[in-house]
């Protein structure tokens, strides 16, 4: 299994691994024009050529970024995929320089792993609900806000070092 950016051509399988979770009101849907908008945001987890996982990242005020749609196919639960798209969600986001990465999930066992504690939703700015006023659970929230502070690290001292196409990062899996 490999992760990597999702590219325009991986859209509908970004879409139907969404649509699993948005039909029993698990995730906020996303129409196929806000993922093609915004696929650099988007990570995917490929095995055998399929797109078993998919999970998008949202710079927000400050250094603030956020862990979202994160989804994989059934079949391929408990398997550390999720796990690997989120670490690597926690790369890209280090890598921009962002300060701290936070989610709202209802899998808070497996965030808890990785580093991030529960906060109260009121901690988070009142930028980062935009995306929920159009969720019928908007006024009776029932995921967790988690946060986890991210170390930064340092970047090349190398000015000539190469630089990776961003359709062509492949970024490391445990």
């Amino acid at each position: 299994m490999k992760i990597r950016k999702a590219t325009l051509q991986d859209a509908d399988g970004i879409l139907n691994l969404i649509s699993v979770y948005a039909e029993v009101g698990q995730m906020l849907f996303r129409s196929r024009e806000d993922v093609c908008a915004h696929i650099q945001d988007f990570l995917i987890a490929e095995k055998d050529g399929q797109i078993v996982g998919a999970c998008g990242l949202s710079f927000g005020p400050g250094k603030l970024v956020e862990v979202r749609s994160l989804a994989v196919l059934p079949d391929y639960y408990r398997q550390g995929i999720g796990t690997d798209l989120v670490n690597a969600c926690i790369t890209q986001a280090t890598l921009a320089e962002c300060d701290r990465i936070f989610v709202l999930t209802y899998a808070v066992p497996v965030f808890e792993k990785l580093g991030f504690r529960i906060i109260g939703m009121d901690q988070l700015p009142d930028k980062v609900w935009k995306d929920c006023q159009g969720c019928r659970k908007q006024d009776h929230c029932d995921e967790t806000a988690m946060i986890r502070d991210l170390v930064q690290i340092a970047g090349p001292t190398n000015e000539d070092a190469p630089v990776a196409e961003a359709n062509d990062t492949v970024l490391p899996v445990r």
